[in-house]
Parts: C-alpha cells; structure tokens; sequence
C-alpha cells in the first residue's frame, strides 16, 4: 500500500474546523467539552501525520488506513458545508430564520426546529470523532514510530538552476545518434521506411528520438516536413492522421471519419518525404496489423521512426521494420549527468565524491533515474548524502522498471508534504483544480509546481515570451506512479476504450474521470457512485445532456470540481447547478452554452470559472459579483459576448479575467479600477462604446501584476465620440506590463507616456486608421524587443528615436500604405534579428545603413510595389539566414553584394516581375539550402555557375515563362534533394549532366509546353523515389535512365527504366499513344503504389512477369488497374497469373464500370480491374480462395457470378440491376454495409 498524504487532510480539516466552529459554535452546541474534544482531535492528527508523512506503509495497514481516508473525507464534507450555511447567514443577516431550516432541510434532513438543526450537527461531529478516535487507537498495534529525524525537513529551497531543468542535458547517445541515422538516411540498400527504438521506461528513447529529430543532417534531407505525435496507449488512426494534418496545414482540422481524414492527408503530402516520428506506442486492441497497415498505406513515401517500451510492437509493423535497442548510459556518462544535476557548475565536493558515484551506480544508467536522484540531492547536507547511500529501499537486486519505479517511488516519499498531491491526479496538473479540492491554497500553487519540478517530476516545459511556464507534462513512469498512489486516495478513472481499466469499485469513488465513446442512446449508469463525489471530469463528447447534468447536479452535492469542457453540443446549463454549494471549480469550456444560469451566482465557495471558446455565449449572470470567492474568470474567445454584469468590481480577490467589454456608455469601466488582484491578460473590447462618461484616473494603475493588455475600440464602428485621448489617459497601465495591443484606436496621436512603461517588450499598433505617428518618446521603452505596426495607412515615418531601442529584436511593419522611408539612423539598431517590410506601397527606398545590422538572421520585404533596388551593402549582413522578396514588381536587379551573405540558408523570391536576372554572385552563397524562385516572368537566366551551390537540397522554379535554359553545371549540386520545374515554357531542354544529381529523390517537371526530351543519364538517378512528369506536351521521348500522366504523343518507356530500384510509387496515366514496353517492369524491386489507367493498348503488350510483378507487392500496398474497353480476354489472363502467384486474393476486389469510381477503395492491397460491358465476369474466379471483399459497381449488362465461386465474406453490388436480381434469388445478401467496413480496413 502506498503512502498517502491524507495527514495533510485531516490536518486541514481540524484547522479549519476550529476556526470556523470554534467562533461560531454556539450555532451548533454551546458545550465547552467539544472544545476540548476538538483539540484533543488536533493532537491526534499531528501524531497521524508524523507517522504517515513520508513514508510507506506495509499491506496490513490497509484497512486501517482506508478508515481513516473515509473518515477524514466525512469530516471535511461536514465543516465545508457547516462553513458554507454560516457564510450564507452573515450575508443574508437580514432575512428570516426560516432561511437555515429551508437549508437543514436540504442538507440534513431535519424539522424546521433550529434546535434539532444544532443538535444534528453536533451529533455528527461528535461520530465522527468517536470513530477517528478508534481508528487512532488502533494504529499503536499497526504502526510504529519512523525515526527519520534526519529526513523529515526536506529543503524545499529551489535550485539557481530551475529555469534550465526543462533544457535537457543528453549524455552518452552518440554512438545512438550515428547508427539510427545511419540506417534511416544513408542505407541504401536496405532501403528502410520505418525504424522502431526499443527500451525500458526511462532509457531515453523520447531523448534519443528528439536528437534525430533535430539533426542538422535530417533538416538537410527533410527541412521543415517533420511531424511528431504523441500516440500513448490508444493507437488511434484518425486522431494520429488528424495531427498530422493540423502540423501541415497549420491550422485546426475539423473533419471526422476515417475516409474524408485520409483524402485531405493525401492531398497535403502529395508525393514529397516526410519524417513522421510517433512516439511511445503500446500493443493493445487498438495497435493491429490493420491499423498499422492504414497508417502504412497514408505514408507511403514517409520516413517513420517508433519509440515503444514493448518488442513486441515489431510484430504488427509491416514488412518487419529495423529496431534498435536503446540501451542503458555507460557508468562516465551516468557520472557526468548526475553532477551536473546534483552539483553547482558539476563541481563535486571532494567529501561526496565517493557517495556520488555509489548513489550513481544504484541507478544502472538509466537517465530518468540520475535526474531523479540528482535532483532529489542538490543542496543537501553530508548527513543526508549517507542517509541516502546506506538506504536499502534502492536496493541493486532489483532490476528494469521495477527498479526506476522504486527510484521514483522514494524520491516522491520524500517530497514535501502539501507537493504530494500534484503527483496524485492522472495527468491533471492545473493548480486550480488542486486548490479546488482543498489540497493546496491557491497562494502557494506555483511554489509547490517549482518543487515538483526541480525534482524532475515534470519534463517538455515550455514557456510564454515572459518566461512564466505554460505547459508541461509527466514522464510514463511519474504517470504511472502517479496512478498507483492515486488509487489509494480513491480515485477512479472510467475509460471504456481501455478494458482492463474500467472502474470496478464505483462506491469507495471521490474522484472519477469519465471517458467514453458511447453510441447514440446509450447512457452511462452512475446509480452506483458514491453520491460524495469530489471531482467529476467528463471527458466525452457524447455523454452530456440537460438530464444528465441535471441528475448529476441532484446527486453529488459534494463536488468540489466538475470539469465539462469540449461538449460542443452542450448549449444550457442546468439552474440545479446550485445544487453545488460546495464547488469551487467548474469548467465549462469549448462548449456551445449561450448563457449563464442566475443560480450560479449562488456558489459562493466558487473561485475558479472556465468559460474559455465558448462562442455562442452572449451574456454572463447578472449577479456574478456575489462570488465573492471568485479568482479566476476566464472567458478568453468568448466572442459574442457583448456585456459585462454591473457589480464586477464587488470581485475583489479577482485574479485572472480575460475578457472585459465595455458596455454601452462605457460607465462600467471604472468598474475594472477596484480589481486590483488581476494577473496575466486582459482584453478591454469596444472602447468606442465610451460615451459622455466621466473615467476615473488610474483605472489599471494599480494593478502590477498584469502582463498583456489588449485595447481594442470596434474596428468598423465610427463612434461619435472624439477625445479618444482621455480614455488612454485615464486607464494609466502599471509600468510593469510587458505585452500592449492598440488596436481601432482613432484619434491622430498616442497620448500615453511610454517613458513609464519601463518593462514593456512588446508593442502592437492594429487598424489606427488616423494615426499619423508613432509616439516621440517611443525610444524610452529600453526593454521593448518586439514593436509590430499594422494597417496605420496615414503613418508616413517612423521616429529618430527608434535607434535607441537597444534591445529591439523583431521590428514588423505591415500595411502602411503611406510611409515613405525609414530613419537613416536604423542601423543603430544592434539585438535586431527579424525585420518583416510588407505592403508599404510608398516605400522607394530603405536605408543605407542597414547593412550596419549585424544580428539580422530574418529578412522579408514584400508587397512594395515602388521599391526599385535594395541597398548595395546588403551584403554586410552577415548573420542573414533567411531571405523572402515578394510581390515587389518594380524592382529590376538585385545588389550584387548578395553573394557575401555566407549565413543564407534560405531564399525565395516571388512575383517580381521586372526583375531580369540574378546576380552571378549569388553563387558564393556556400550555406543556401533553399531556393524558390516563382511568377519572375521576365527572368530569362539563372546564374551561371549555380552548380557552387554546395549546400542546396530544394530548388524550385515556377512560371518563369522567359527562361529558356538551365545553368549546365547543375549537375554538380551533389546535397539536391527536391526539384520542382513547372510553367517555364521557353524551356526546351534540361542539363545533359542531371545524372549526377545523385542526392535526387523527388524531381518534379510539368507544364513545360517546349520540353521535347530528358537526358539520357537519369537512369543514374538511384536515390530517386518520385519522378512525376505532366503536361509536357511535345515530350516524345523519356530518357533510358513515376508520375507519367497527359503524355499523349509519349509512345514507349526506356529500355533501362528498370534501373531505378528506389522507385516506390508508379503512375502512368492517359498515354493512349504509349503502345511499346520493353523495359523489365519486374525489376522495380521497391515498387509499392502502381496506378495504371488510360493506356490500354501498352497493358494488352505486358509479359506474364510484368504482370506477377505487380502481384508480388507487399501487403498493405496498392495495384490498380483501369481500361476502358471490353475485354473478357484480358481480365481473364490477369486472374490466371493471380490464382498462379497465389490463390488467395486476400483483401479486396473491385470490378467498376466506370474506372473514377475505384478510388473509394484505394489505400490496401487490392486489384480494381474496370473493363466491363460483358454480361459475366470469367470463370477463373471460381478458383479465387478467401476473397474477404468484393464489390461490383456500375455494371448494368452484368447478370450473374460464375457458377461455384464461393461467396466473399462482404459483398456490395451497386448500379447493376440485373446482377442484384440475380443474387437475391441465390441468397447472396448484399448492400451499403459494406462501405463501414471498407472505410475500417482500407484506411
């Protein structure tokens, strides 16, 4: 049984209810014996607590402690309610008695009699004090004294070093790093597509797949088409696949089902290579052959690497993929990690020494392992160091993830002890939800979050531009750990996805998680849940109704936290809400309620309320500011939200508040003044509503802890009001505010003095339509290092001052149609490093000096249509690493100086239509690794010794329609990858030396009207896995060295088109001239994808070999074939050499009349063979075996099966009436239930 800090309950509860009862008791019984009672209560729980605290407890003690968790839950239950009904009597002083008997009533059941109300109450007190008095007498028989006098005040001091523990140090993984690589990379041979990294928790797999992933190596290979997901236990396709969409596409997906998720993948992947991590995959019901088999036929020109605890995932992976095993650190670099770790700069006292490396060693090189313990060392004293060493709870017998659990295990018993409970809950880590549980106040949330975290039971934190941590998560084994301790503080967790998880004790339940993927009109019983629920966290999508929310709201009136977010379909809160007198935090987030019920504003124990993306709601409760208990309103997104309730500022504990809306005249406002507790953001909306309405001074003056601050006036409205001024003057920011946001401001200057704005770092001007300047002073905001200016047409010039911004590092100016020049003296500008010019149409000219910007890295001008020439020292910028001209038409050349940018890595130059060439010495760019040079119509020629271009790995030209020629040196760009040539018209040729591209793996060419032939040496092309060539019309000829589509003069294919052994996907698509084959199909050994249709006469010429080929593809890969005539004949000779290869058709067939149709079917091994106007299919089906699937469409002379062919195990027959009837008289069923089971094994 594992310690629990249910100490820390019962303390709190003995406090709390001293203070609340001891002041207040004659409510309840004016008996001074229960004083004496209480405090003999007190004594007991201070000796439960340094018994319990910091230790475990042995299987016997089970019973005893499970007694005193259930009777510590009882006795806070009892003074959070007893505290509650005494609030609501002081604020309700005036009403009538009645009021208590109405709440006894409820509550305890009792007569109207106020006597009965006091005696029933001291009755349960007094129980229940009877009962924790027995359970403590028990404990001298079960339990005995821990002697930890040494252990017990852990310093909870926080390491120098906090902010870097998320910087994770990798030690000992470069003879890792270079096999995976390696194998993923420079086996050619092999070949391989997907790498699995095998090991135990805690080994470093994540680590060790984080380095590949960030190699420089794989950037050159893959730039940014990387994707990473996080699979964990449930391997679920469509979420996996929408992930990956959204990595993209950037933006939210919003589709659902399997079909439509892979249609809109295959369009964004096209045929480019990506590197596709999943990480931690685990073997259950959900990881199959057939959903990993999906997953295969979505990425089939993708690089896949696995990182798994369990071997045997290679099992459903494939073909059998390469698995490497991570294995443990060796002992130097174990030695290494733990002191830097464990010791200031690794400096090892010389009196530790030895104890370091004997505390190392218990860790067996396993790296989660050393950050624990090292963690757990720092600032400790020498005593401590032995106490640690010599304890036989790390004992070296035990081995693998036993082993790290127990490491684990002891650093957790020996945290603090209020820092237990962030440990507790299965992956919820929001302080609010542990304050609302009454495990931690509050005040001292972040305090304990940095005690947990210097002690490396969190990873993977990220944080906001302040540096303040946002987001983080726990390693598998800390969540596992977690759970373990998590079920003996009665938690429970009900997932009906995964079964051995399912809730099997519902009634011991304080806190219950909910997942479920229910069907419509099922409903989830919790009759048998114990109605003293604490927490309630629903997290399906299909479960929340009225009703249900409504029971729940009746039964559990203990609840302190109730999370409902994400139920999209939710659109009204139930008023029973107030059921609830004891909830401090409620999430409604992502939902789609319009309106708060009044009734909320009756819980007045509430400090937490989520309303985050709710969209649809309009208005909150008039009465919100009787929550006088209330910090956190978060109502960020909310955008239909148009008011605020008056009496907000009656919230004077109020911390967090996203969203304040001024109403209509502005008078609530100086509201927002008394709210001085406010943090973090705030948004003040619709400024322009301020009408005739006296402002107080100072209205946000006071309050210091509020970072980012969004003014916003409505952006289409013209407000009849005209001293916008006075309404910045008198909200006053505090000078610590770092982030503001001036956006619809319509008055001709910024009056706010930026002098006092002393911590400011970023500064946003949006839509200032009058605005003619910035402020004079804005050189004063010495700590301001972003400054972005959009959509100010009538701004013409910046301010001199902004060369004193010393710190400035982004400078983004979008929009301003009318500005004219920069100020000569930006040079001065030194911690620049991003510099964004767009759509400054008046701009002729930017500075001389602005070479003199040595840390620039970023670069991008666009839209500028009278820029005609960039500086001539442009080559000065030495740290230049990305470069995008756009949109720029009045610029004719680009400085020759460009050639000295030795950083620049990436260049696109797009839409400049007057620019004729590029500088020659653009060619020295030794580090470019990215070109795109797109719609530069009047571009003739490319430098001429472009082959320099050491570096380069993508090169893409498109609609240059005046290029007549490539460079002939191309051959040398030995590092290109990707080449993409399209619309360049004037393009008769390519260089002869293309052969030598031997880094080429995807070459695109298409829309090129003048291209009559290739060279003849790309058949040297081994690395090359997609060759698409389209719309060349005047092609007559492919070289002898595969998409091949709209050819339609193409006649043959190349005798040695069999040498491209990389080659996985062939498509060759209406080439109805296309008659010869003499190339050896069948040495196409990496073929997975062949696609044929529209080239009829070339597949009646195939030789039987060609055609085993195309059978002998591995599972999970894809044949189709279409032609459009009536040939018996030909379907027939292709099922001989099926039933030949192999009897069994194991997945599908597909006979379509129409050959569009068959791409319903795509993504398995299947044959799709559409050829028919015949009134039978061929008898050689007869001696097809197993054939799982089978569908015929669109066949309407079609009027039976061959006689003795045995029945598919599925059938779908659509569109041939005559073969319908047909199998309706044999008895065969048929119909749409199909499509179901297509869209689960074919996607």
């Amino acid at each position: 049984m594992e310690s629990v800090p249910i100490s820390f309950i019962l303390k709190e509860a003995s406090k709390h209810l001293i203070n609340v009862l001891g002041t207040e008791f004659t409510l309840i019984k004016n008996t001074p014996g229960e004083l004496e009672k209480l405090k003999r209560f007190k004594t007991i729980i201070v000796t439960v607590q340094r018994d319990v605290a910091g230790r475990e407890l042995s299987q016997q003690d089970v019973v005893w402690l499970d007694e005193m968790i259930d009777a510590a839950y009882d006795i806070e239950d009892i003074v959070d309610l007893s505290s509650t009904k005494i609030l609501q009597l002081r604020s309700n002083n005036n009403e009538e008695s009645t009021c208590c008997i109405h709440w006894v009533i409820d509550f305890f059941s009792c007569t109207y009699n106020t006597l009965i109300f006091r005696h029933e109450i001291g009755t349960r007190v007094q129980n229940t004090f009877v009962r924790l008095a027995n359970i403590a007498e028990e404990k001298k028989y079960h339990l005995t004294h821990s002697g930890r006098d040494g252990v017990e005040n852990l310093s909870t001091k926080m390491p120098e070093t906090i902010s870097e523990m998320g910087e994770d140090v990798v030690l000992g993984r470069d003879r890792d790093l270079k096999i995976i690589l390696e194998q993923l990379l420079f086996k050619e041979k092999t070949n391989i597509d997907v790498l699995v990294l095998v090991g135990m928790g805690g080994v470093g797999k994540t680590t060790l797949a984080k380095l590949v992933y960030n190699d420089s190596q794989v950037d050159a290979l893959f730039g940014e088409r990387k994707l990473w997901v996080c699979v964990s236990e449930i391997f679920d396709s469509s979420k996996i696949i929408k992930l990956v969409i959204e990595q993209i596409d950037g933006n939210p997906c919003k589709l659902e089902g399997l079909q439509a998720l892979s249609k809109k993948l295959k369009e964004l992947l096209e045929t480019n290579m990506y590197l596709l991590v999943l990480d931690d995959v685990w073997t259950n019901s959900s990881l199959t052959c057939d959903s990993w088999s999906i997953m295969k036929s979505l990425f089939l020109n993708c690089k896949i690497l696995v990182t798994t605890r369990e071997e045997n995932v290679i099992s459903v992976i494939l073909p059998e993929p390469y698995m490497h095993r991570v294995g443990c650190l060796p002992e130097d670099a174990s030695w290494s990690l733990f002191k830097n770790i464990a010791f200031s700069n690794g400096n090892v006292p010389e009196e530790l020494k030895d104890i370091s490396k004997s505390i190392v060693k218990k860790c067996k090189g396993v790296p989660l392992a050393v950050r624990v313990l090292g963690s757990m060392m720092r600032n400790q004293n020498f005593t401590y160091w032995k106490e640690i060493e010599k304890n036989n709870i790390l004992d070296l017998n035990i081995e693998g993830e036993n082993r790290i659990s127990k490491i684990l295990k002891f650093s957790y018993h020996n945290l603090p002890l209020k820092s237990k409970f962030y440990s507790v809950m299965k992956k919820i880590k929001l302080i609010q939800q542990w304050a609302g549980n009454g495990f931690i106040s509050l005040n001292e949330g972040n305090k304990i979050f940095e005690d947990l975290l210097s002690r490396c039971f969190f990873q993977d934190v990220e944080k906001d531009d302040y540096g303040s941590i946002t987001i983080f998560k726990m390693h598998d084994l800390i969540h596992d750990l977690a759970e373990s301790i998590a079920k003996s503080l009665q938690c429970g967790i009900f997932d009906d996805r995964i079964q051995d998880r399912n809730l099997s004790d519902r009634k011991q339940v304080r806190y219950l998680s909910i997942i479920l993927n229910m069907g419509e009109g099922e409903e989830f019983s919790y009759s048998d849940i114990s109605s003293k629920l604490r927490t309630l966290q629903l997290l399906t999508s299909t479960l929340v109704t009225m009703t249900f929310l409504d029971n729940c709201f009746t039964k559990f009136k203990f609840l302190r936290v109730l999370v409902c977010s994400y139920q999209y379909g939710f659109e009204e809160i139930p008023s029973s809400i107030d059921n609830l007198k004891l909830l401090r935090y409620v999430d409604f987030c992502h939902t789609g309620i319009t309106r708060l019920p009044e009734t909320v504003c009756n819980l007045q124990n509430l400090q937490t309320l989520k309303l985050n993306n709710c969209r649809d709601l309009i208005v909150l409760s008039k009465k919100l500011g009787k929550l006088s208990e209330l910090r956190y309103l978060e109502n960020d997104d909310c955008i239909s939200l148009d008011s605020m309730p008056v009496g907000m500022d009656r919230l004077s504990l109020l911390q967090t508040l996203n969203t304040f809306v001024v109403n209509d005249g502005g008078k609530n406002l100086n509201e927002l003044r008394h709210l001085d507790h406010l943090e973090g953001s705030l948004c003040i909306k619709h400024l322009d509503r301020i009408q005739n309405v006296v402002l107080e001074n100072g209205i946000l003056n006071r309050k210091s802890n509020l970072v980012s601050l969004d003014l916003i006036w409505g952006l289409w409205i013209q407000s009849k009001r005209r001293d916008y001024g006075k309404v910045l003057e008198a909200l006053q920011p505090h000078p610590n505010l770092k982030y503001l946001n001036i956006n619809g401001f319509d008055g001709f200057f910024i009056p706010l003095d930026m002098s006092c704005l002393k911590s400011l770092t970023y500064l946003v001007i949006l839509h200032c339509k009058n605005l003619t300047c910035l402020p004079n002073n804005i050189g004063s905001l010495k700590s301001l290092t972003h400054l972005e200016i959009y959509y100010c047409p009538n701004v013409t010039s910046l301010p001199n001052d902004m060369s004193c911004l010393k710190s400035l590092t982004h400078l983004v100016i979008l929009h301003c149609k009318n500005l004219t020049c920069f100020p000569n003296n930006i040079g001065s500008l030194k911690s620049l490093t991003h510099l964004d010019i767009s759509c400054c149409e008046n701009l002729t000219c930017l500075p001389n000096n602005m070479g003199s910007l040595k840390s620039l890295t970023h670069l991008e001008i666009s839209g500028c249509k009278n820029l005609t020439c960039l500086p001539d020292n442009m080559g000065s910028l030495k740290s230049l690493t990305y470069l995008k001209i756009l949109r720029c038409k009045n610029l004719t050349c680009l400085p020759n100086s460009m050639g000295s940018l030795k950083s620049l890595t990436y260049l696109k130059i797009l839409r400049c239509k007057n620019l004729t060439c590029l500088p020659n010495s653009m060619c020295s760019l030794k580090s470019l690794t990215y070109l795109e040079i797109k719609f530069c119509k009047n571009l003739t020629c490319l430098p001429n010794n472009m082959g320099s271009f050491k570096s380069l790995t993508h090169l893409v030209i498109y609609y240059c329609p005046n290029l007549t020629s490539l460079p002939n040196d191309m051959g040398s760009l030995k590092s290109l990858t990707h080449l993409k040539i399209s619309s360049c018209k004037k393009l008769t040729c390519l260089p002869n030396n293309m052969g030598s591209l031997k880094s080429l793996i995807h070459l695109q060419i298409s829309y090129c009207e003048n291209l009559s032939c290739l060279p003849n040496n790309m058949g040297s092309l081994k690395s090359l896995t997609h060759l698409e060539i389209s719309n060349c019309k005047n092609l007559t000829c492919l070289p002898n060295n595969m998409e091949i589509s709209f050819c339609e003069n193409l006649t043959c294919l190349p005798n040695n088109m069999g040498c491209l052994q990389s080659l996985t996907p062939l498509t060759i698509e209406s080439c109805p001239s296309l008659v010869d084959n003499s190339f050896a199909l069948e040495c196409l050994t990496s073929l997975k994808e062949i696609e044929v249709a529209g080239c009829d006469q070339w597949i009646r010429n195939w030789s039987d070999d060609a055609i085993t080929r195309f059978f002998s593809v591995e599972e999970g890969s894809l044949i189709s074939i279409c032609i459009k005539d009536d040939d018996i004949d030909l379907l027939s000779r292709w099922l001989r050499k099926k039933i030949e290869y192999s009897t069994k058709i194991t997945q599908t067939l597909i006979i379509n009349g129409d050959h569009r149709g068959s791409d319903f079917y795509r993504g398995r091994h299947h044959l799709s063979i559409c050829c028919f106007k015949q009134e039978k299919l061929p008898e050689e089906l007869v001696h097809v075996q197993d054939l799982q699937i089978m569908a015929v469409e669109n066949c309407p002379n079609l009027n039976c099966l061959p006689n003795g062919m045995k029945k598919p195990q599925f059938l779908k027959i659509e569109n041939c009436p005559m073969l319908e009837k047909n199998c309706e008289e044999r008895g065969y069923e048929y119909g749409d239930e199909i499509e179901s089971i297509m869209t689960f094994h074919n996607f």
